[in-house]
């Protein structure tokens, strides 16, 4: 499931969670994990889903939520693993923007070095 909630967040109120990456794919292999270990880490960036589909799905699912009187205060990046492996990322979020939403990624930042993630 890649667009899931909204779920109420203490920090970020009605969030709109996006999973943009693959179960599992991670960076770091941590035994505490809420979704479990990780099977093999990773630090190459590649693509997933694809902007157009992730942003399309965001869109849907907006549209839903909006007729139903319903409001989301942030769209989130909160995947099965590390959202900066997605190589769409930036593209994608460039594409959600104009929905006037905020935009939340949760990371573990062990790819915030790379230029093309930051």
């Amino acid at each position: 499931m890649e667009i899931f909630g909204p779920i109420p967040s203490r920090r970020l109120g009605r969030s709109l969670g996006i999973n943009n990456i693959p179960p599992k794919a991670c960076s770091y292999y941590c035994t505490y994990c809420q979704v479990g270990p990780t099977e093999q880490t990773e630090i190459e960036r590649r693509h997933f889903f694809g902007a157009d589909y992730l942003v399309g799905l965001v869109k849907e699912r907006v549209a839903q939520l909006q007729a139903q009187g319903e409001t989301i205060d942030h769209l989130s990046f909160v995947p099965d693993g590390e959202p900066t492996l997605d190589a769409d990322l930036g593209e994608t979020i460039d594409k959600l923007r104009p929905l006037g939403i905020k935009i939340a990624i949760i990371t573990n930042g062990s790819l915030i070095w790379r230029d093309d993630v930051r």
